[in-house]
């Protein structure tokens, strides 16, 4: 039976409702957007609108900062404390996604007039992995980061340990950077496959298998991520969506390439190669050289 009391109960809750309704209505009136990826969602839903969440956690600290926070630490070590970077992307070294739905986090450098940073193992808004390439943040965007600093070597290593922000995750992106539009690739010649196809190749073997096969994979070069001894570390795509990645490879007739202009985005090549599923990310083996290029410079 309904008393008094349950009716006013059901009154109050109409107001909160209706008051709760109003503040949404004003604050996206006034352009704020305090959670645009809720927690579950990681889709966003124009990338040239500012993402933005709640950022109170971390110390907010340049980068010249963080640099000599990370060389007065002892290699390896980690902060306690969270740090809050600002800043624009200056490289991306993150391999492109290449399976929809697959989760991942990336690396990138991130600079603002008084340094750049590593910034290692990153996630999306909210914590959350990245789940499509259009939400990876590229080279000229600009972020907040938030993550603990550490004074890295690779194990073994002889080179001198960097500085890292890493384990952290973006808490705000003012702007996003479009992703070129894809140039176009020719349709592979007879005794060609695809990148597409070699990526859908690699990712049926075993984990950590190679192919027995050897393949001429056709592609376009959609970024240069590493170009160290005359071997660069490249991406192909034939259709702009799905993505193989090029490991320390040869230039023309089975030699190191003269120079990293030998090795450009837009080139139009074909790779001669045995094709490998590293971690989920379809690769070449080491060494793979170039069959054809339209690089001018060759």
């Amino acid at each position: 039976m309904k008393t008094a009391g349950n009716h006013a109960f059901t009154a109050k809750k109409k107001y909160i409702f209706i008051a709760t309704m109003l503040i949404a209505l004003v604050m996206i009136s006034c352009g704020e957007r305090p959670y645009i990826n809720a927690p579950g969602d990681n889709s966003f839903n124009n990338e040239t609108i500012p993402v933005l969440i709640p950022d109170t956690e971390g110390i907010e600290i340049s980068i010249d900062s963080a640099l000599t926070i990370c060389k007065s630490m002892a290699v390896n070590a980690k902060t306690g404390e969270l740090y809050k970077l600002s800043g624009v992307i200056a490289k991306n070294t993150t391999n492109p996604m290449n399976v929809p739905g697959s989760y991942t986090n990336i690396n990138f450098d991130l600079s603002d007039g008084t340094g750049s940073i590593a910034c290692y193992y990153i996630n999306n808004i909210n914590n959350l992995p990245f789940r499509k390439n259009s939400q990876v943040p590229r080279v000229g965007s600009k972020v907040t980061v938030i993550g603990v600093l550490t004074y890295y070597q690779k194990s073994g290593s002889t080179n001198p340990p960097v500085p890292e922000l890493t384990d952290g995750y973006l808490v705000r992106i003012d702007s996003m950077v479009a992703p070129p539009p894809f140039p176009g690739c020719p349709e592979p010649a007879e005794g060609q496959i695809s990148a597409s196809d070699a990526a859908t190749k690699a990712l049926a073997l075993v984990d950590g298998s190679t192919s027995t096969e050897t393949y001429d994979v056709l592609g376009v070069v959609t970024e240069v991520l590493e170009f160290t001894d005359g071997k660069a570390t490249y991406i192909i795509s034939s259709d702009g969506k799905q993505f193989f990645e090029i490991y320390r490879g040869y230039g023309m007739n089975d030699a190191p390439f003269p120079s990293k202009e030998h090795i450009l985005p837009n080139d139009t090549v074909v790779v001669h190669c045995k094709l490998k599923n590293f971690k989920g990310t379809p690769e070449t083996n080491d060494n793979a050289p170039l069959v054809s290029t339209t690089n001018p410079n060759f």
